[in-house]
């Protein structure tokens, strides 16, 4: 990974792990890193409309191009993702990435998680997203904000499942959670 360090500034080497899942299968855990756009692209397009759905709470066919340097070009502080990798014909493939960044405007830190179809149900999303809120309280953030579906039983589940302080508010027509870690 010493390309990784040249190419992302400050890429933070120390998260990088890997875990075994419920099923058995092992996953590489690492910080996002700026070359990640066209593998990100690639999960987008591997996701059922469903979870492109419930990632983004609207219709995503693809990625506008500044959402996508947003989502790849990180200051590992105010704005972090992890991304679960794993080879797929030859090649690294992502298939879960969660995430939180800081909203200026909003004065909050959003979160959001998606798990390739195919992938959910092992555990790796709740993995993720503890391992996203451990490392948000290292960088000293400890309440995070995010717009989610109403219908988004799954989410609502490991939020409860994680044992924090969840609450869940109407603003704007949508539903409003905030979490304390």
């Amino acid at each position: 990974m010493k390309m990784s360090l040249t190419l992302n500034k400050g890429y933070p080497a120390q998260y990088e792990g890997r875990i075994t899942l419920h099923s058995g299968k092992a996953v590489s855990i690492r910080p996002v890193l700026r070359t990640d756009e066209h593998l990100i692209v690639a999960l987008l397009n591997k996701l059922s409309p469903d979870s492109v759905y419930l990632r983004f709470l609207r219709p995503v066919k693809t990625l506008p191009e500044e959402l996508l340097y947003h989502l790849t070009h990180l200051d590992y502080q105010k704005n972090f993702a992890l991304a679960a990798v794993i080879q797929e014909d030859g090649k690294d493939a992502i298939i879960a990435v969660a995430r939180y960044g800081y909203d200026p405007e909003e004065q909050a830190t959003d979160f959001a998680i998606v798990v390739r179809d195919d992938w959910q149900h092992r555990g790796l999303g709740k993995f993720l997203l503890a391992r996203i809120f451990t490392i948000g309280r290292e960088h000293g953030i400890f309440r995070y904000v995010s717009i989610v579906d109403s219908t988004n039983h799954v989410m609502k589940r490991i939020l409860r499942e994680m044992g924090f302080t969840v609450t869940y508010s109407y603003k704007k027509g949508s539903t409003q959670v905030e979490v304390l870690v």
